[in-house]
């Protein structure tokens, strides 16, 4: 199990009563990624090659599957965005949603507004899912 929060500042991981504590948040990722204030294919490709190397500081395991528990409330309004609600997503449903993310920013962007810090959360979750191994993130309210 892991426990996480991202936050605007700072990223934080919980595993086996572990804290790990990552400096830089959601501000630093938009601000190494975003460029003339628009969520862009670059900008999604910047954001992750960022959030690889912030992850990369954890030093965790990859080889370890994890269900990983989180209340931040990105996590609970990308919940109601693209998953109607639900509590449990797998990484199935997540990667299936941030494809859909990709090949509709416009709709989204329309949809959810310019809200650079939900779109850098949703990035950063999903290469959560792939570099920490997590299997499915549970959304506690």
């Amino acid at each position: 199990m892991i426990a996480f929060s991202l936050a605007d500042e700072q990223l934080k991981f919980e595993i086996d009563e572990q804290m790990i504590e990552i400096s830089q948040g959601l501000n630093f990722i938009i601000a190494q990624s975003v460029r003339f204030g628009r969520i862009d294919a670059l900008a999604i490709e910047n954001m992750i090659y960022v959030i690889e190397e912030l992850l990369e500081q954890s030093k965790l395991d990859y080889h370890t599957q994890r269900i990983a528990h989180t209340s931040d409330v990105y996590m609970q309004q990308l919940s109601a965005l693209f998953f109607n609600d639900v509590k449990r997503i797998d990484r199935s449903m997540l990667e299936h949603a941030f494809n859909e993310w990709v090949e509709r920013l416009e709709y989204y962007a329309d949809r959810a507004g310019n809200d650079f810090k939900l779109w850098a959360y949703f990035v950063l979750i999903r290469e959560m899912m792939h570099h920490l191994n997590v299997i499915e993130i549970e959304i506690a309210s």
